[in-house]
């Protein structure tokens, strides 16, 4: 496994200082939520050592697509969760467990997990989840393949979803505060293990309530080789 970034303790020991403090200005009855579900643009910013791409490829944009989550809460202490996202990147890359990716292909991931809630005050929370994650590469059919359907076609679509040996999981521990009352954020680690690959990133988020049930969400998971941007919106129920 590759060591952390220098830079991201120093960063994630300031945040986590300000984290706490900052949710004293929320107004007592705002409650974190572990029930939504919400619907993600996604961005992928790949470290690159070429330094002959272009500049604005190599620092933002180098490939996306999109992610699909569902959190339910099961009572006050624990909550299941599951989502799914299908990216395509632009160059051949290591992710942050380092399982090494090709350009120009699908990444479909699938996890299914389960959270733990310790509150820490009226409006922060320390969390603790892992889950269960699927990685597949290239297409996936759902039913025929040519102009006929069949049930050959149908069980040759699901296998695709298995021909990849990349199933493994990822464990997080983050805090996370209302730390106004229309605004939200999280910031914590992640430690994955894919297969014979392992690496740890930072993740977090913030997020605006316009309504109250709806939120404009923006995530981030940054390693070493990757960083995962999400932008999307949230139903909050």
């Amino acid at each position: 496994m590759k060591p952390l970034n220098p830079h991201i303790p120093k960063l994630l020991a300031l945040s986590l200082c300000a984290l706490p403090l900052s949710s004293f200005a929320a107004d007592a009855n705002d409650e974190l939520s572990y029930g939504y579900v919400e619907a993600d643009y996604i961005n992928l910013d790949i470290d690159q050592e070429d330094e002959n791409l272009n500049i604005f490829k190599n620092d933002f944009d180098n490939g996306g697509g999109y992610g699909l989550t569902l959190s339910f809460p099961i009572n006050d202490a624990f909550f299941v969760f599951g989502d799914y996202t299908d990216t395509e990147s632009d160059f051949n890359f290591s992710d942050n467990s380092g399982v090494v990716v090709p350009s120009n292909t699908d990444i479909k991931r699938l996890n299914l997990g389960v959270g733990f809630v310790m509150p820490m005050n009226d409006t922060s929370d320390l969390v603790l989840s892992g889950a269960y994650s699927d990685l597949d590469y290239g297409d996936f059919d759902l039913g025929g393949r040519e102009n006929d359907f069949d049930v050959e076609d149908l069980e040759d679509s699901f296998d695709d979803l298995n021909e990849d040996p990349s199933d493994g999981y990822f464990v997080d521990a983050k805090f996370r505060t209302q730390f106004a009352p229309a605004w939200e954020g999280s910031l914590g680690l992640r430690y994955t293990d894919i297969e014979d690959a392992d690496g740890v990133s930072v993740i977090g988020n913030v997020m605006y309530e316009f309504g109250p049930n709806w939120g404009l969400n923006l995530s981030i998971d940054a390693g070493d080789e990757l960083v995962t941007w999400g932008a999307g919106v949230r139903y909050i129920f």
